[in-house]
């Protein structure tokens, strides 16, 4: 090969204006560009990519290239290489594998060799992903900021340092955080997904790395459950099979009694062990899960506590913007795994199938309440319309109906720009005992394509649309819903036109209430509360007259965690409260025999002695606490309901979940503390 030429030698220095352009040296379709450029006698390439980089773009951008090398400009030589990827929206690894193998191909073919290729514009994420083939292309890549910058370190016959690069300073994007979040999912919900150990999935100095290895860890321990399930499954039906030949066997020995009752026995024992069997699998299933859950949220409570914190601190448009940013994502992981946890709960059929009474109207005041915020922030206006004549009082699921429109209302604000969306509720069938409604909610957003209606409601699923991508999320909001609603006895249905809105639509029965006590529900209108804010940084308490008695109220912060127990000191002391910590059961005890104090937070997992047995001997009279019925709330990262039954059934007044978020914290020691102000 002829080698490079020295570029200080051979005429004016290199630059952008120099290069030459062809038609046939291109492709482009409305997702996707690939462009080649050279300077004549220089052996100098220029490419630009840019877009969403599928297979079939690095097929067409292949052929670009060898046009341009069939014309005999680099045959029998090398040359430098300066590629721009500022444009790249996205660059799948099928993508990068394909064009890798196919450049190899061409450069013995036209025996020729890119010793130096200048990266500019890429993001950290694909510097990794290209840094992934280098070796295999036998290319050095250089990663600059501009195209400028490549010319200049060309012309200066300079390259920067491996050690140089290394020094580079290092962000996580949102996008990141999203794509970890997906996969966490992924592990944990779906059979087919792997993770391997020694798979790299960013650069060793990244900061999601150490993060990529311990998920993988964890996933190779939820396969191996998995796999201890697939097996108990089996046993279950072989034992199942076992009891259908034992059965025709009693059948044609039915005259030998004897025989008979031996058969009988040994088929009921069979059907015991694989039930207990099957409960021991979906025990050990569930404990996973729930363990998992509470070793997130341990530390998510440490980042969102402490951000929430922070953005109530003086801080710089810069240091306001970064936190704001952390805090946002770290509520989408914690949306996450809640939606993890639903999920759950759904599809191991441990859903709450007693009835209670409900209001539709209440409901959806709450709701509106909840949300208005939201909708005001993005422009839009959000409207409830129930038909008149609903009965105030209804036997239904009004924890499973309330949550199933929260998502749909949530999906509709997420994906509508401009216009509004609407609640309507209105009567399809009535009589004296029963009624059916029609509940929907509509949307003037980007709407959905006819041919993917049906991907929308598949778990960890989301349109590959421009706009839907934007906005993100693990794909389980509608799922859930989907499920819940076919659980209360309805069909979730779609109606929707691209680019015009969409309509999400179920019907619903219910049956009335014999003693209906009609109250006056809720307002329901456009009231907007501190249009302002932002939604995602909490409201800064109010001072009131009763600030000064609030600082001399003590609270006994029961937690062993450090962390925690600063997140939660400084949430209590920036709403004017006095703390003492204690960080087992045995020192609040002790706490509680010498001073007073208005309420304890309490902890549930500690050494020593745990929040449940603390409880239990608070309440009891003979231990010698000052205030027996002090108010406990317990405050702790397991989030089941059978964990807030089990702290309730021991004596505590209320229960909170980590992550504990400022509203939250103040609405339990408004309800708890007598003429709290905070």
């Amino acid at each position: 090969m002829k080698p490079l030429p020295d570029n200080r030698k051979t005429g004016a220095p290199l630059q952008m204006a120099m290069v030459r352009f062809n038609p046939e040296w291109a492709y482009e379709n409305t997702n996707a560009y690939y462009r080649i450029g050279i300077i004549p006698g220089r052996h100098l390439m220029f490419t630009s990519v840019g877009g969403d980089l599928q297979p079939e773009c690095a097929s067409k951008a292949i052929e670009v290239l060898e046009r341009l090398l069939d014309t005999e400009h680099f045959t029998n030589s090398t040359y430098t290489r300066i590629a721009d990827f500022s444009g790249v929206v996205k660059l799948p690894i099928n993508t990068r594998l394909l064009y890798a193998n196919a450049l190899n191909k061409l450069h013995s073919k036209y025996n020729c060799q890119a010793e130096i290729t200048y990266i500019c514009g890429a993001s950290l994420l694909l510097r990794t992903m290209l840094r992934s083939i280098a070796s295999y292309v036998k290319q050095h890549l250089v990663f600059v900021t501009t195209v400028d910058e490549a010319f200049d370190l060309i012309n200066k016959k300079s390259v920067i340092s491996a050690e140089q690069q290394k020094l580079e300073m290092i962000t996580i994007t949102r996008q990141e955080m999203n794509d970890f979040a997906e996969i966490c999912g992924q592990i944990l919900l779906d059979d087919t997904y792997s993770v391997d150990e020694n798979r790299n999935f960013l650069c060793s100095d990244h900061p999601l790395h150490e993060l990529y290895k311990i998920i993988s860890v964890l996933n190779s321990d939820l396969r191996e459950l998995q796999r201890s399930e697939r097996e108990q499954k089996c046993q279950i039906e072989a034992a199942l099979e076992n009891a259908r030949s034992l059965n025709l066997s009693l059948e044609e020995e039915k005259k030998n009694a004897q025989k008979n009752e031996e058969i009988q026995r040994i088929l009921i024992e069979s059907l015991k062990k694989a039930r207990k069997e099957a409960e021991i699998a979906s025990k050990a299933k569930s404990e996973f899960l729930a363990n998992m859950s509470h070793e997130i949220r341990t530390p998510l409570h440490g980042v969102i506590g402490m951000t929430e914190l922070l953005l109530e601190t003086r801080l710089d448009s810069q240091q306001r913007s970064y936190s704001n940013t952390a805090y946002v994502s770290a509520r989408q992981l914690h949306q996450l795994i809640n939606h993890i946890l639903d999920f759950s709960k759904i599809e191991s059929g441990r859903l709450d199938k007693e009835t209670s009474v409900l209001d539709i109207k209440a409901i959806c005041s709450e709701i509106f309440s909840l949300l208005n915020d939201n909708a005001l922030k993005k422009g839009l206006l959000l409207t409830v319309n129930i038909a008149e004549g609903i009965p105030g009082a209804l036997f239904g699921y009004p924890v499973y109906l309330q949550q199933a429109l929260i998502n749909l209302v949530q999906n509709a604000i997420k994906f509508t720009y401009k216009g509004e969306v609407m609640v309507g509720i209105e009567p399809v069938s009535d009589t004296p005992e029963k009624i059916i409604l029609r509940i929907a909610v509509r949307d003037t957003g980007i709407g959905i394509p006819e041919e993917q209606k049906e991907l929308v409601f598949q778990r960890f699923t989301q349109l590959d649309s421009s706009a839907t991508r934007k906005e993100g999320g693990a794909g389980l909001g509608l799922a859930i819903t989907t499920k819940l609603v076919e659980f209360m006895g309805g069909q979730l249905n779609l109606k929707s036109t691209e680019n015009k809105g969409s309509e999400f639509w179920f019907t619903l029965p219910f049956v009335k209430a014999a003693d209906e006590t009609k109250k006056p529900s809720a307002g329901i209108g456009q009231a907007v509360k501190n249009p302002e804010l932002p939604a995602d940084i909490p409201e800064k308490p109010q001072p009131s007259e009763e600030s000064d008695q609030q600082r001399k109220t003590r609270l006994l912060l029961v937690e062993d965690n450090i962390i925690n127990q600063k997140v939660a000191a400084a949430m209590l002391s920036k709403l004017n409260f006095r703390v003492d910590t204690a960080t087992n059961g045995i020192e609040a005890l002790d706490a509680l025999k010498t001073n007073d104090y208005a309420l304890v937070i309490m902890d549930l997992q500690m050494p020593v002695m745990g929040g449940l047995e603390a409880v239990k001997a608070i309440r009891n009279r003979e231990t010698g606490i000052a205030d027996p019925d002090i108010p406990v709330v317990a405050m702790t990262a397991n989030a089941t309901q059978e964990d807030k039954d089990e702290c309730l059934n021991a004596g505590m007044n209320a229960f909170i979940t980590k992550p504990v978020m400022m509203q939250d914290l103040q609405d339990v020691l408004k309800k708890w503390i007598p003429r709290c102000s905070c």
